[in-house]
């Protein structure tokens, strides 16, 4: 999920602030107190969710597994600012079979919200990504991990593999930002093609234009199916989420209600940098296994992107995994076929 842009007048102020307060009451209503346990999974079982300090800023990582034995897997979230950790147990349980599974909440999304945020760009979470990964090999004391990224940790993350592949097993990208300008405008001329055959929409997206889609985007491509979901949560996006993020115990009400404002802030700091990301020039080598996976009904980042990213792409070797039914986010909507597919990929390259 990329949240690109959000309109900048006093109206669009006043109607971020009034839907924060109904945030707010809704979430006072789903979650009354904070549940912050971790409890153990088995005799040599890890579930340890722990605050450290990456890039001088207090950041929280969660770390669950059956093994602790197990090789390390680092999740880089998607957004920017859309925190994992309260979907992790949902989303991740199959993963935990063979992986130790950390979710990292970056610098001011979720749990690692602050009050105040300096200046970042995309390189600022880069240098954030290796510290974390430098802390990984610390605490378990192994050589490499395999790291993993949604969308914009996609592209962080290809990045982060491209400058130090020596840290990595391997790298994994679901829906990368691979071309923000190229994914934006394809984006925009999938939806001009479905809108004009529906009759209920066709008028409305005659008066499009691709700044004001890019505004909306996650609403038009709900419509039509092919944003973070395909089957039936493309209809109820917001409450599914919404829902499985107040059962988490990871994440407090204060998590809760900071949750947004998070994706607000992080989006705002980023969103300049949005059509100038390139990863056929930023991350054109990559010294290690690279495993892209993403639905053919992606349309955050079309899959046309993504292999021809893999065909240009040096590395050792590439494999691209397509989901047929799924959408931006196959590890949300299918998550054992996900990590099946994901865990036999790795295991056939001698992963």
């Amino acid at each position: 999920m990329f949240l690109l842009r959000f309109p900048h007048s006093s109206t669009s102020r006043w109607l971020k602030t009034s839907a924060l307060l109904g945030v707010f009451l809704l979430f006072i209503s789903c979650k009354s107190h904070e549940t912050l346990g971790t409890p153990e999974l088995g005799q040599n079982s890890i579930s340890s969710l722990e605050r450290v300090q990456i890039g001088g800023v207090n950041q929280w990582i969660l770390m669950r597994g059956d093994d602790r034995a197990k090789p390390v897997l680092l999740i880089l979230h998607g957004g920017p600012g859309a925190a994992s950790i309260g979907f992790a147990r949902t989303f991740y349980s199959d993963l935990e079979k063979n992986y130790v599974v950390v979710n990292w909440d970056q610098r001011g999304a979720g749990k690692s919200f602050a009050l105040s945020m300096g200046d970042v760009s995309p390189e600022t979470y880069v240098s954030d990504t290796l510290e974390v990964i430098t802390f990984l090999k610390i605490k378990f004391k192994v050589p490499k991990i395999y790291l993993m990224g949604h969308s914009w940790g996609g592209y962080i993350g290809a990045i982060a593999a491209h400058k130090h592949p020596e840290n990595l097993h391997a790298f994994i990208a679901i829906g990368p930002v691979i071309s923000g300008e190229e994914s934006a405008k394809l984006s925009f001329a999938y939806i001009q093609q479905q809108a004009s055959k529906d009759a209920e929409l066709k008028k409305e997206a005659e008066s499009l234009t691709l700044d004001s889609y890019l505004q909306n985007r996650r609403k038009w491509l709900n419509a039509f199916a092919a944003g973070m979901f395909h089957g039936a949560h493309s209809k109820d996006e917001d409450s599914y989420l919404r829902g499985i993020m107040s059962d988490s115990p990871d994440y407090s009400l204060m998590d809760m209600i900071t949750y947004l404002p998070g994706i607000w802030r992080t989006s705002s700091r980023i969103r300049p940098y949005f059509f100038k990301m390139n990863l056929f020039e930023e991350a054109s080598s990559i010294d290690v296994p690279v495993f892209l996976l993403s639905g053919r009904f992606d349309y955050y980042n079309p899959v046309e992107i993504l292999e021809r990213y893999a065909t240009t792409l040096k590395s050792p070797s590439t494999k691209v995994i397509l989901f047929d039914n799924l959408a931006h986010a196959p590890h949300f909507e299918s998550p054992a076929e996900f990590a099946e597919s994901l865990h036999a990929a790795l295991s056939a390259s001698g992963h």
